[in-house]
């Protein structure tokens, strides 16, 4: 009776919707992989001519059905998507052929700039997502390539601050969509952003709690960050998907300082028998903090889900 009770309450219309789209981002991610796998296959029997000539002409055809099925369709947005993808195999196949020299940052910030104009007209949240990744590597690899050899900054600063950069992606993410722009209001955005952000930053706490004094800035930054998302998903913008990650990657790092401080209590100095009490006690330090997070994190979201029931 339960679940013939759930099958009539459930939304037909949304489900329908998301299988057409989830079948539609399918289907253009298996057409994108077999257009560059078919060049990666067929390189040395293909010659320049060839290679820019399909390159330039799935382009256009991708641009003209783009604007032919209507850039507010979700057909139309997979389809700018695919002009963007092909954008970028094409500058690849650029360098291939005429060996510029170029570094991969060059590409990336070249590539950014030039697919910017349709992530802006197809309004859709994935497009701004994958740019957003395309953006962040541009950034990255010029950190990697130009600022850290040059000295400018550390390699675990540049982290630290790119990890910093994707939360600020999401503060302003949701200072757009507080200013009215709806279309970009998707939760597995803002959960991506947050898991991306984190995942970045808990690298260098992590490093610094275990005795790696250089890495002081990005254990602030996590801090700060984690804390920030935690308290504003739970209080002010109830998401408890990110509350998770927060308190997760906070869990994580607690174990790892936990770590610190056993091996440094029980001592490492070859003793069999002490190491294996150490991992012992880290063993029964990560259950504990397990089980407290799972336990906490089952509270809040009792809180947050009474919190909306009651709005």
């Amino acid at each position: 009776m339960l679940i013939r009770t759930r099958l009539r309450d459930r939304d037909d219309e949304f489900w329908r919707q998301w299988a057409l789209r989830a079948l539609l981002v399918l289907g253009a991610a298996h057409l994108l992989a077999g257009v560059v796998f078919f060049f990666a296959y067929n390189w040395d029997e293909l010659g320049p001519f060839a290679r820019f000539g399909l390159l330039q002409g799935a382009l256009i055809v991708a641009l003209i059905a783009a604007f032919a099925a209507g850039l507010h369709r979700p057909a139309g947005q997979a389809l700018l998507i695919a002009a963007s993808v092909v954008t970028g195999v094409l500058f690849a196949v650029i360098g291939q052929v005429y060996q510029t020299g170029a570094d991969a940052w060059e590409l990336f910030v070249a590539w950014s700039i030039l697919v910017l104009p349709w992530v802006l007209a197809s309004r859709s949240s994935v497009h701004w997502f994958l740019w957003g990744a395309l953006a962040l590597t541009a950034i990255s690899t010029y950190g990697g390539q130009v600022l850290v050899p040059l000295g400018v900054i550390k390699a675990h600063d540049f982290t630290a601050l790119v990890g910093g950069l994707v939360i600020g992606f999401l503060a302003l993410y949701e200072f757009v969509v507080w200013a009215g722009s709806e279309w970009l209001r998707e939760r597995w955005l803002r959960v991506s952003l947050a898991l991306v952000g984190l995942a970045i930053l808990v690298v260098p706490a992590i490093g610094f709690v275990l005795d790696r004094d250089e890495m002081a800035l990005g254990c602030a930054m996590f801090l700060v960050a984690a804390s920030s998302l935690g308290y504003t998903y739970a209080r002010v913008l109830p998401e408890f998907a990110v509350v998770a990650i927060a308190t997760g990657f906070a869990a994580l790092l607690a174990m790892a300082a936990g770590g610190r401080v056993i091996f440094e209590i029980v001592g490492t100095d070859g003793e069999a028998g002490r190491l294996v009490m150490g991992l012992l006690l880290l063993l029964l330090w990560c259950g504990f903090l397990t089980a407290s997070t799972v336990r906490l994190l089952n509270i809040l979201n009792r809180q947050m889900a009474g919190r909306g029931h009651d709005a």
